[in-house]
C-alpha cells in the first residue's frame, strides 16, 4: 500500500512508502527527492513533446500502419486484430452488426473478442472462433452484446485496446499460435468471462471440450470455410490466470467465474494448433510464463522487422501511412500453422512434419495470384518459397478448387496455384522439383471447367501455365497439346468478347461469376498479341481501351480487370497508363460497380483512403490483393502478366524507394519528382537506358539501382 503525489506539472503519480515505517524527517527527505525526480521528468517530457510539436522525434516506419483503415461496414473487411504476420492467432472485437472478418469500425457494440479470422475476404467471412467476454457482477446480469466506449478503441501493429460500457478495460495482442488477452476490472466483487465455444462467422459444425483439473480448458471446433465450401477443424488450450474461479457451463457456453479488486488484471491466453488439444497446451506452455507487454511488444517488433523491408521517402504522410497499412493488410495471410515441433495437419486430414521453416495455409489464391504473391517473391522470398512449397503439398494432399472436408484450418481457395507454381519457376524461387506433383497438374486440368466465357478465360489461362510447366520439364509433347488448348480460349473470345454490344455491360451476363464482359474481356496476359490481332491491331486495342476507361467501364472494386490500366504498355502510349494509375491512387473517379450490380449512380471518390471507410463499397481487400495492388503500383512496378517476370513500369508515388534484396538493395529513384510529374521521360538500370514499358523481375530482384526520370508531359513511345 503506497501514498501517492501527483506531480504538478503533469499529474505523474510518485507513490512513496507508507509514513507508519519512516520518521518525519525521512518521509522529508524522502518526498523531496521524489519532488526533484519528478520536476526532472517534467523537463524531459517538455522537451521531448517539443521535439515532436518540430517534427524532430522521427517516427517509425510501423508508426504508420493504421489497423482501422478499411475496417468500416463494407469498405474492405479488413479488421484491427493484435496479430504477427502471417499468424493464425487473430484475437479482436466481433462486433454486433457484425462484419466478414468479425469487426466492422461502424458497429456500437462487441459481442466478445474471438481468436481467429481471415482478413478482407467475401460471403460472410469465416473465423470469429472462440469468443471471450469479460463481465462484472453476477454472470446472470450481463448484457450481450456489450456497448463500448469507441474514443477508447486503439489499434497498433500486434495490440488492441477498448473499454466496455461497464468500464473493463480489454487488451488484446498474440504470438504466432497464442492470442493474449488482459481484461482490467474497474471495481471489486464479482466478475468473470465467458468463452462461446460455437461462435463462427460462417456455418459452426461442432466442438468438443473438457477442463483438466488445473483449470485449463481443451478442445476443439469445426466449421465451413468461406461460403460455406469444406470444412476446418484445429484444437485449442485455453487458460486464465484469475486464481480461484468456478467454472460453469450453458450450453455451448464455457464460464469462469471468479472475485475481482479494484484494478486487478485477468489474463487470458488461448492456444491454437492443428494438430491435436495436447500439441496446443504444449503452444501455451510455451508462452504461458511472458508478460502481457513482453508479448506486445514482440509483436510490434515483429511488424518493424517485416515492414522495414521497404522504406519509402516522401513528404506526404498520408501517401506513407497508405503503403505501409496496405502492406501491412498484405502480410496478415496466409497463416504458418506448424507447431513447435514442425508438424501440422494437411488438407488431407493426415499428420505432416514441414521440410522447411514454415508451413503455410490459408488460401485465397484465386484473388492473389494477380498481385499480392508477386509483390511477396520481391519483397519476402524466403517466405514466398515456403508459400509455394506449401502450396506444392496440396497437390499431395487431393487439392480442390476450394477447400476439402478435412481442412486443417480457415481458408478459401485455390484455383489458378498452377500460374504460382511457374511464376516461382520462372523466378528460381521454386524450392522442391515439378516433377513430384506433374501428374496432378495433369489430373487438375481435366477438372478445369470451360462453361461460361470467363470459365473459359481462367481455364486456358491454367492450360497455357501447364504448358509452359511441361516444357520446362522437358515434355514437348504436353506443352504442344496444352498451348494448343489454351490458344482455343480465341474462338470463345471472337464470340463473346470481339465486338461489344449493349448486354457486355451487364453484371452477371452470359452466366458470368463476377463482373462483366467488358471487365473479363482482357483477361489473356500471355496472348496480347493474339488479342490485338483479332481486334485489327495496336492502334485498335488501343483505342477500345480508350472507350473501357473513357466510359468508366472499368472496376476497381473486383479482381478480374485489375490489371487493364497496365495494358498500356504494349501499345504505343505507356503514359497512358502512367496518368490512368496515379489518378486511381490519387484522384476522385466515378466507381458505378459492386460485387454483383452496376449502381445507378456511382460511388464518386478517392478509391483509397487513411480512414476506415479506405475503400469504395464493396471492395473486400481479398486476403490482401487490392492492398497489393497499391503497394505495386505506388512503387512503380506492376505484376502485368502472372505467371511470368514481366513488371509494368509506372510512376513511383515516392521520390525514393529502398528494398532489401538477397544482394545489394534495389533502389527505386526519381529524378524531377514532384505531384505534376507523372509522366516517365527515361528509365535507366544501373545506368543503362531501358528503352522499355516492361522490366524483368530477374535483372532487379537481387538489387540495384532504378532510376526514374519524370516529367509533366506524356512520352509517346517510339516505333
Amino acid at each position: 500500500m503506497c501514498n501517492p503525489c501527483i506531480c504538478p506539472f503533469l499529474g505523474i503519480r510518485m507513490k512513496f512508502p507508507k509514513s507508519q515505517t519512516l520518521g518525519y524527517e525521512s518521509i522529508i527527505n524522502v518526498k523531496v527527492k521524489y519532488k526533484i525526480i519528478a520536476i526532472f521528468m517534467c523537463i524531459c517530457v517538455s522537451m521531448l513533446c517539443a521535439q515532436v510539436e518540430h517534427g524532430q522525434v522521427k517516427k517509425q516506419i510501423v508508426d504508420y500502419v493504421d489497423p482501422f483503415i478499411c475496417t468500416g461496414s463494407d469498405h474492405g473487411q479488413t479488421d484491427p486484430a493484435a496479430a504477427v504476420p502471417f499468424g493464425m492467432a487473430k484475437p479482436a472485437p466481433d462486433t454486433y452488426p457484425i462484419g466478414h472478418s468479425g469487426y466492422d469500425y461502424d458497429a456500437d457494440y462487441i459481442l466478445g473478442f474471438s481468436n481467429t479470422r481471415f482478413s478482407g475476404v467475401g460471403c460472410r467471412g469465416v473465423g470469429g472462433n472462440l469468443r471471450i467476454l469479460p463481465y462484472l457482477g453476477p454472470k446472470s446480469s450481463h448484457p450481450n452484446p456489450q456497448i463500448y466506449k469507441k474514443e477508447t478503441e486503439r489499434a497498433q501493429p500486434g495490440y488492441y485496446a477498448v473499454e466496455l460500457g461497464n468500464g473493463i478495460q480489454c487488451e488484446l495482442t498474440a504470438t504466432r499460435q497464442v492470442a493474449f488477452h488482459k481484461y482490467t476490472f474497474p471495481q471489486s466483487g464479482s466478475a468473470g468471462i465467458t468463452v462461446d465455444l460455437q461462435s463462427s462467422l460462417s456455418k459452426f459444425y461442432y466442438e468438443k471440450h473438457h477442463l483438466q483439473k488445473d483449470g485449463v480448458l481443451l478442445g476443439e471446433v469445426s466449421g465451413a470455410n468461406v461460403c460455406d465450401k469444406g470444412k476446418y477443424t484445429f484444437y485449442f488450450a485455453l487458460a486464465t490466470d484469475s486464481g480461484n474461479f468456478d467454472v460453469e457451463e450453458e450450453e455451448a457456453k464455457v464460464i469462469f467465474s471468479f472475485d475481482v479488486d479494484l484494478g486487478q488484471e485477468v489474463q487470458v491466453l488461448c492456444a491454437l494448433s492443428t494438430v491435436s488439444s495436447q500439441n496446443a497446451l504444449k503452444n501455451l506452455q510455451r508462452v504461458r510464463t511472458m508478460d502481457f507487454e513482453e508479448v506486445k511488444d514482440q509483436a510490434r517488433q515483429e511488424w518493424a522487422k517485416n515492414l522495414s523491408v521497404v522504406k519509402v521517402h516522401t513528404e506526404n504522410a498520408e501517401h506513407k501511412k497508405l503503403f505501409y497499412t496496405h502492406l501491412y493488410h498484405v502480410l496478415q495471410t496466409p497463416f504458418q500453422i506448424q507447431d513447435g515441433d514442425g508438424s501440422f495437419k494437411g488438407s488431407d486430414g493426415e499428420i505432416h512434419k514441414t521440410d522447411r521453416s514454415n508451413h503455410y495455409h490459408g488460401w485465397s489464391v484465386w484473388d492473389t495470384f494477380r498481385t499480392k504473391m508477386p509483390l511477396l517473391s520481391l519483397l519476402y522470398p524466403e517466405h514466398y518459397k515456403d508459400m509455394v512449397s506449401s502450396i506444392g503439398k496440396l497437390y499431395q494432399q487431393g487439392k480442390p478448387d476450394w477447400a476439402t472436408e478435412k481442412e486443417p484450418f480457415i481458408t478459401v481457395r485455390t484455383e489458378h496455384s498452377s500460374i504460382v507454381l511457374l511464376e516461382a519457376l520462372q523466378k528460381g524461387l521454386l524450392p522442391f522439383d515439378l516433377k513430384s506433383i506433374y501428374p496432378k497438374l495433369l489430373e487438375e486440368a481435366k477438372k478445369l471447367p470451360f462453361k461460361t466465357p470467363d470459365n473459359v478465360l481462367e481455364s486456358s489461362y491454367d492450360l497455357w501455365a501447364l504448358s509452359q510447366i511441361a516444357r520446362e520439364l522437358g515434355k514437348k509433347e504436353d506443352y504442344g497439346i496444352y498451348l494448343k488448348k489454351a490458344l482455343q480460349y480465341q474462338n470463345t473470345w471472337k464470340d463473346k468478347f470481339r465486338n461489344m454490344g449493349d448486354n457486355s455491360d451487364i453484371m452477371h451476363g452470359d452466366g458470368l461469376y463476377e463482373g462483366t464482359l467488358w471487365q473479363y474481356r482482357w483477361l489473356v496476359p500471355y496472348d496480347i498479341k493474339g488479342i490485338q490481332k483479332m481486334l485489327g491491331g495496336k492502334k485498335v486495342f488501343e483505342e477500345q481501351l480508350d472507350y473501357f476507361f473513357d466510359n468508366e467501364l472499368f472496376t476497381i472494386g473486383n479482381q478480374p480487370d485489375i490489371q487493364v490500366p497496365y495494358l498500356y504498355v504494349y501499345t504505343r502510349s505507356p503514359w497512358k497508363t502512367q496518368k490512368l494509375v496515379n489518378r486511381l491512387m490519387t484522384e476522385k473517379t466515378n466507381n458505378w460497380y459492386g460485387t454483383h450490380e452496376k449502381w445507378k449512380t456511382p460511388s464518386t471518390r478517392k478509391i483509397f483512403q487513411a480512414t476506415p471507410h479506405g475503400y469504395i463499397r464493396e471492395m473486400d481487400d481479398d486476403a490482401g490483393t487490392m492492398s497489393a495492388w497499391f503497394v505495386c503500383s505506388a512503387m512503380g512496378l506492376y505484376p502485368v502478366f502472372p505467371g511470368s517476370t514481366q513488371l509494368a513500369l509506372t510512376a513511383p508515388l515516392f521520390e525514393k524507394i529502398a528494398i532489401k534484396t538477397p544482394g545489394q538493395p534495389l533502389q527505386i529513384m526519381t529524378n524531377g519528382f514532384s505531384e505534376e510529374n507523372i509522366f516517365i521521360q527515361k528509365v535507366t538500370w544501373n545506368g543503362d537506358e531501358i528503352n522499355s514499358s516492361l522490366i524483368d523481375f530477374n535483372l532487379i530482384s537481387r538489387g540495384g539501382v532504378l532510376q526514374f526520370e519524370l516529367g509533366n508531359k506524356p512520352k509517346p513511345k517510339k516505333g
